[in-house]
């Protein structure tokens, strides 16, 4: 059913916009285009990411462990099932020259049934959930929780029109205006009620915000039909396998702690797991697209191996030193973002810190590595092996030592995960041990003094400080310790020979710098 006159002259006026959107950007070269919508997107989620953030430190403020791991614990099945259900429908669009309404229609229609499959499935999934972790409050809570998922992939696929001209104006807007909403409902909940359901509730208007938004933006008629099935069908089969193993993968801590610590505890571990996060997706996520790009550059320069060594070492360098820096700071962080209520975050921060600066930076180039050679598949390899070690171990030590086992079975799998990704790029790359292991000495060298210097500026913190005292004392100790680590590196390249390494990289970029001064 068509939803009238209103609509349809709405439908006129978007398509006539879409067309002169794309008579603005046929002129600019693509290179242009390319790289205005890449600062786009990347100042966009940036700015989000600081909104998320700050919703975050503000509920932290007036909720406490408890309510947090609740919303922590229904949340682990809601990503799981919307990992699983996930349908990259305006890919399918995107890759039709010039889609038709029954496209637009027949997308939007199974976006509709996957929206009520989500829906349908976590409310069924409820209540033996809550029973398995012995949570009443559970069932309510995944109810509503559901529909989070359920409207984020009900966006107007007619945004896909202004994606395949480069304009992202309306997703950064999208974005903007779903978390800009989010951060004012859910905080006035949490100061007016200090009640979980604030947490749920900003969840939920996000991705209500975000739909109703999408509408406006990118209005598309109402219509139901199955009529263009064919052109989505590939989407299914194997890739609800490999994203239900995703899913598991990266989900099997929060699925198995809950049974074995109070809501407290796990709220504590959600929020360091949290904290973790942030860095690692404001500096990886944003410099991953132009890596894959330099990837494919170089395989066909014949460089491609030159290149990955030094962008291994050069990832390295920048997030290994700070997840370091966090592991030792963490009493003082936790102070300071989330209060004396959250203290005993601060040893869980550590141990998670620590596996990550391991685990996660010589390992997120693979992807891109092997979708730069065509290769896609050796990273499904990489995921299943993980996947094999990673999910047993976390159960079994959980199961065995609770917390602290489910902590040092994520600093193994750290460990697993990075000798798989060598013996892997070696398959690839025809990359041996010692070649890779040898681009990282440098800067794991470099961060010994600096290591010594936090622990040695430690007890510079009092549990006595005010919060601006210790935030003075953190900002002039990491400075100087950034300093220290960044002063090494410098030394041990010169002594190295000055190599043309990531080391020569910065330098020649800092040069161009100063010089434009």
């Amino acid at each position: 059913m068509a939803i009238g006159r209103t609509a349809v002259m709405t439908q006129v006026e978007v398509d006539d916009e879409i067309h002169r959107a794309v008579a603005k950007t046929s002129t600019p070269p693509l290179s242009e285009r390319t790289l205005k919508a890449g600062l786009l997107t990347t100042g966009g989620r940036l700015f989000t990411k600081c909104l998320d953030f700050l919703t975050l430190l503000i509920l932290a403020r007036f909720l406490g462990p408890a309510e947090f791991g609740l919303v922590a614990m229904a949340m682990t099945p809601v990503l799981i099932v919307e990992t699983v259900c996930e349908m990259p429908l305006s890919a399918a669009l995107l890759n039709q020259k010039q889609p038709t309404e029954e496209m637009y229609d027949t997308a939007l229609t199974l976006a509709t049934l996957r929206a009520l499959t989500i829906v349908v499935l976590l409310c069924i999934l409820a209540w033996p959930l809550a029973m398995f972790f012995n949570e009443p409050r559970l069932t309510a809570l995944l109810c509503v929780l559901s529909l989070a998922p359920a409207m984020r992939g009900l966006l107007s696929q007619r945004l896909t029109e202004y994606v395949r001209v480069m304009d992202f104006r309306r997703d950064v807007a999208l974005d903007i205006i779903a978390k800009a909403g989010a951060l004012l409902i859910a905080s006035t909940l949490a100061v007016s009620t200090g009640s979980y359901w604030a947490i749920a509730v900003g969840k939920i208007s996000t991705t209500a915000l975000a739909m109703i938004a999408s509408y406006l933006l990118a209005p598309q008629r109402i219509r139901f039909t199955l009529r263009e099935w064919h052109l989505f069908a590939d989407m299914l089969g194997w890739t609800g396998a490999r994203q239900l193993l995703s899913a598991i993968n990266w989900q099997a801590d929060k699925l198995v702690l809950p049974r074995y610590v109070d809501v407290a505890t796990f709220g504590e571990y959600t929020w360091a797991d949290t904290l973790i996060s942030v860095p690692a997706q404001a500096i990886i996520q944003p410099i991953t697209p132009p890596l894959y790009s330099a990837f494919v550059t170089a395989g066909q320069t014949g460089s491609l191996t030159k290149v990955y060594l030094k962008a291994s070492a050069g990832i390295y360098t920048i997030i290994a030193p700070l997840f370091v820096m966090i592991g030792i700071l963490a009493t003082p962080i936790v102070a300071v973002v989330l209060g004396p209520a959250w203290r005993e975050t601060a040893p869980i921060l550590t141990w998670l810190a620590f596996s990550t600066a391991v685990g996660y930076a010589p390992t997120v180039l693979l992807p891109a590595l092997a979708m730069s050679l065509n290769r896609t598949r050796v990273a499904f390899e990489k995921l299943a092996i993980e996947f094999c070690i990673r999910v047993p171990l976390i159960i079994t030590l959980t199961v065995t030592l609770s917390l602290k086992g489910l902590l040092i079975g994520h600093a193994i799998a750290a460990l697993a995960g990075f000798l798989i990704n060598i013996v892997l790029v070696d398959k690839l790359l025809r990359l041996g041990v010692f070649a890779q292991i040898a681009g990282l000495v440098r800067p794991t060298m470099a961060m010994i003094p600096m290591t010594f210097f936090l622990l040695a500026a430690l007890p510079q913190f009092d549990p006595s400080d005010n919060s601006l005292e210790t935030v003075v004392d953190l900002s002039w100790i990491s400075a100087s310790a950034l300093a220290i680590f960044a002063a090494s590196s410098l030394l041990l390249w010169r002594l190295a020979g000055c190599p043309e390494s990531c080391e020569a990289i910065i330098l020649r970029m800092i040069r161009k710098l100063l010089g434009r001064k």
